[in-house]
C-alpha cells in the first residue's frame, strides 16, 4: 500500500455510526505563582509545572490526562463524552481537582488566551528534545514561534465522525468559518503589561508562528471540498518535519519533508500508527486531521466558559441540517471572501468588511445562529452552554475587550 494510502487509511480508521460519536476537549491554562511569577515548568527549587503534573495525574481518576505545553501551560485532555452535559461534568471535576491544587500550593489560574505579563525570553522551555527541535524550527520559519510555544493557552475541541463525506465537510465548514470563533472566544486582552487594544493577539501570533504550518487550510491551498483528505495529505507530506521517531519511539532530527519520513518508512516495512500520528502532530492549522477532526482557533476562555466554543463547534458541525445550510453558503464564497475574511480575524474591529459586501459583525451572528439551532435540535439541553456565553459577548464585546474597558490585568 502507498504511504498516501495509509495515511489516509490512519484519517478514517476511527469512523463511528451516528449515536456514537463523541466529543473530546483540550483545556489549557497558564498559571503564577503567590508573588506574581510565572511558575517555572522544570522541577527546581521552586513549585514547578512538572511537579502540578505529577499531581494532577496522580489524582486524576481516570477523568482524562494531564500534560504540559512547551512553557509549562498546564493542559486537561478531557475523556469522549456524546453529550456535552457530560463533557461539561468532567470538565468541573476537572476544575475542583485543579482549584485544590492551586490552593494548596498557593498558585493563581490565569484564564487568559495569552500570558498578559510575562515575555518569553523569560520563561524557560521544557525540558524535552522534541520541543526544543520545534523552538529551532519555528526560529526560521516565523517571528512569533517563541510566543506561541510559551505565552498562549487555548481551547481545543475533537470530534468524531462518521464518513469520509462528513470528515471532509466538517473540515471545511470548519476552516471557512475560523474568522468567526476568533472574534467570538477572543480573551487576550494584555501582552507584556499592556492592552492589546483591537489586536486579536493569539490569533496574530499563530497567523506568524510558522507560515507552512499554522494558519487556514485555505492559506496552503486547500480552498474546496473537492478531494479534500487527499490535498490535505499532499499539503502535509511537502511540510519539513520537525522530528522523526526511531524504532523504540524516541526523538530523533528530521531534515526531510514529512513525506519523504514517511516514504522511507514504509519502504522499509516499518511504517507504523506511531509515525503517521507524530507526523500528523507536526501540522498547527486551525483545523487539522488525525484520527478525528480537531479544531483550534479559540482563545482559553474565562473560568467558567469553557464550554462554549465547544457547544458552538458542535453545534454547527454536529447537525447534519445546519452543517449544510452553512456549506451552501460557504461554497458560493469567492477565494477574495476567503482572504477578506481571514484577515478580519487578526482584529476585533467588527466593522470590518466582510464576505459577499456584508460586514464582519453580520457573520459572526450568522454563526452563532447557526450554533444555537444546530445545539436545539441535538435535544440535549446544551444551548445554554453557547447562548450564555455568547449574549454577553454580543452586548458587551469580546472579553478581550471587555477585560480591557474593566481594566483588570488578570483573572484568577
Amino acid at each position: 500500500m502507498s504511504t498516501h494510502s495509509k495515511v489516509r487509511s490512519f484519517m478514517l480508521s476511527n469512523l463511528v455510526n451516528k449515536d456514537n460519536r463523541m466529543v473530546g476537549v483540550e483545556e489549557e491554562c497558564i498559571l503564577y505563582n503567590e508573588i506574581g511569577r510565572r511558575i517555572p515548568v522544570n522541577s527546581g527549587d521552586e513549585f514547578s509545572a512538572e511537579d502540578l503534573l505529577n499531581i494532577m495525574n496522580e489524582n486524576a481518576d481516570g477523568n482524562g490526562i494531564y500534560s504540559l505545553e512547551p512553557g509549562g501551560q498546564l493542559e486537561w485532555s478531557s475523556p469522549p463524552f456524546a453529550s456535552l452535559n457530560d463533557l461539561e461534568k468532567a470538565m468541573l471535576s476537572h476544575h475542583a481537582l485543579l482549584d485544590e491544587v492551586v490552593s494548596e500550593n498557593n498558585l493563581k489560574i490565569i484564564d487568559y488566551g495569552l500570558d498578559p505579563i510575562t515575555s518569553p525570553e523569560n520563561i524557560d522551555l521544557i525540558d524535552q528534545k522534541k520541543y526544543q527541535l520545534m523552538n529551532n524550527c519555528l526560529l526560521k520559519n516565523g517571528t512569533m514561534g517563541q510566543w506561541m510555544m510559551r505565552n498562549t493557552a487555548s481551547i481545543q475541541i475533537n470530534f468524531d465522525t462518521m464518513n469520509k463525506k462528513e470528515l471532509e465537510e466538517m473540515v471545511f465548514v470548519a476552516d471557512c468559518l475560523h474568522p468567526i470563533a476568533a472574534y467570538l472566544f477572543a480573551n487576550s486582552p494584555y501582552q507584556k503589561g499592556k492592552p492589546t487594544g483591537l489586536k486579536n493577539i493569539r490569533n496574530i501570533i499563530w497567523e506568524n508562528t510558522d507560515h507552512m504550518r499554522c494558519r487556514n487550510l485555505f492559506d496552503h491551498g486547500i480552498v474546496d471540498l473537492s478531494e479534500l483528505i487527499d490535498k490535505y495529505i499532499n499539503y502535509v507530506f511537502q511540510v519539513p518535519s520537525i522530528f522523526k521517531l526511531d524504532r523504540s519511539g524516541s526523538i530523533l532530527s528530521s531534515d526531510k519533508k514529512i513525506g519523504e519520513v514517511l516514504e522511507e518508512l514504509n519502504a522499509s516495512g516499518s511504517l507504523n500508527e506511531n509515525d503517521i500520528q507524530a507526523a500528523l502532530h507536526q501540522i498547527f492549522t486551525n483545523v487539522r486531521i488525525k484520527n478525528l477532526v480537531e479544531i483550534r482557533g479559540a482563545d482559553r476562555t474565562p473560568r467558567g466558559y469553557e464550554m462554549a466554543p465547544v457547544a458552538f463547534w458542535t453545534g454547527i458541525l454536529m447537525e447534519e441540517n445546519v452543517r449544510n445550510e452553512a456549506k451552501e453558503v460557504l461554497v458560493s464564497w469567492t477565494k477574495k471572501d476567503r482572504e477578506l475574511f481571514n484577515n478580519a480575524s487578526l482584529s476585533l474591529d467588527s466593522d470590518q468588511p466582510g464576505p459577499q459586501g456584508k460586514d464582519y459583525i453580520t457573520w459572526i451572528r450568522w454563526g452563532a445562529e447557526l450554533a444555537m439551532t444546530g445545539l436545539g435540535q441535538r435535544n440535549k439541553n446544551e444551548v445554554n452552554l453557547f447562548e450564555d456565553f455568547y449574549n454577553k459577548v454580543s452586548s458587551l464585546g469580546p472579553f478581550s475587550l471587555q477585560a480591557q474597558n474593566h481594566g483588570s490585568t488578570h483573572n484568577t
